[in-house]
């Protein structure tokens, strides 16, 4: 928000103008890190900006003024979004009230203090042995190597990674949880129905949830949309706390109108058994084969693909080259293990239902 090296995010704008380039530095719940991007030409720029988020964040009080004045906006819409405390609602359900789980609220605005939060972001960035780099686009190596030498190369380092891995201990209910949030006056319903999954980031057990999410979410779409004619939308996932293992999820989510939240939840755990008991049809699984497939053709051709999928192998600790072995990986799926992932991650005795219904349905 303040800009870097001196240079507020006005003085940027104007200096890059004419290029494309950009580098924004970021701190999740698991990692850290910058991500950038440019052209070809101008990637000696992005690599200037990532040596300066890392070296000379700016620390102005008028940028933290401003960003607590943007806050204040935006916590008190939020705080009247069904929306968003559903959101937050499903999250403290869904891990036992973690504290990651809650909202920033007003009245947590005045704890937040410039010197601590530039501490803290700039112990974060002390110590550049901890980062690992990526680069993925039209380069070659002899290209760049003199600009990642002259900007990475001269980052701060001890020489050595000190971060530690820490763990966030996010636990699941341990049986079934129901429950009915009302708020706003839109006359629609929204519902979550999330199950325990952790796969413990195994490659191909997690590869299997994947399909059996997949499979599910047609045949749920065939239900509810097409013969009952009652729900907006339907879909199914899984989420995890990746690179993290010890947590995961797979979440049903659909909406309707108020008077069907019953109907149709009742038509989704039906079905959910109907799948865990007789497992998928083979035309289920080549469905999901063949657009994993597909998927992949056009993947590869994308940098955003190779990046990502790089990362995920080296913060997993996995072999870079199983990248190149996702097409089988997609062959090894079979009915019986797509099906025995349907009956472990969709546990009818530990999950939850959540579901926002308006104040008036009138």
């Amino acid at each position: 928000t303040a800009g870097v090296g001196g240079f507020t995010p006005i003085d940027l704008g104007k200096l890059l103008a004419g290029r494309i380039a950009g580098a924004s530095p970021y701190i999740s719940s698991y990692s850290q890190g910058v991500n950038g991007s440019s052209t070809p030409k101008d990637l000696e720029t992005a690599l200037q900006l990532t040596y300066l988020n890392f070296t000379a964040p700016n620390a102005g009080p008028d940028a933290f003024d401003l960003m607590k004045r943007r806050l204040e906006a935006s916590l008190a819409n939020q705080a009247q979004s069904p929306g968003a405390v559903y959101g937050e609602r499903v999250r403290r359900i869904n891990t036992v009230d973690h504290y990651s789980a809650r909202a920033l609220r007003l009245e947590d605005l005045p704890r937040l203090g410039p010197a601590k939060m530039l501490s803290f972001y700039q112990q974060v960035f002390a110590n550049a042995a901890n980062f690992t780099f990526f680069f993925v686009g039209t380069f070659t190596v002899d290209g760049v190597v003199p600009l990642v030498e002259q900007y990475l190369g001269s980052l701060p380092s001890k020489g050595s990674p000190d971060a530690t891995k820490g763990d966030m201990r996010l636990d699941f209910p341990r049986s079934v949880v129901r429950e009915t949030l009302t708020k706003g006056q839109e006359p629609r319903s929204q519902t979550v129905i999330t199950f325990f999954a952790d796969t413990q980031l195994e490659e191909l057990e997690t590869h299997r949830l994947q399909a059996a999410t997949e499979v599910l979410e047609k045949r749920l779409r065939e239900i509810l949309r097409e013969e009952l004619g009652g729900t907006y939308s339907v879909g199914v996932s899984y989420s995890s706390t990746s690179p993290q293992p010890g947590y995961g999820v797979t979440s049903v989510q659909f909406g309707s109108a108020p008077e069907n939240v019953q109907k149709l939840t009742a038509a989704v755990m039906a079905e959910i058994d109907r799948v865990r008991r007789g497992g998928p049809s083979a035309e289920d699984v080549q469905a999901v084969k063949e657009g994993e497939k597909n998927d992949l053709q056009t993947a590869v051709r994308q940098n955003g693909y190779w990046l990502s999928s790089l990362q995920a192998m080296h913060l997993l600790g996995r072999d870079p080259k199983r990248i190149l072995l996702r097409g089988e990986r997609a062959d090894s799926l079979t009915q019986e293990n797509v099906h025995a992932a349907l009956r472990k991650y969709f546990p009818n005795d530990r999950h939850t239902e959540v579901t926002l219904m308006p104040e008036t349905t009138s």
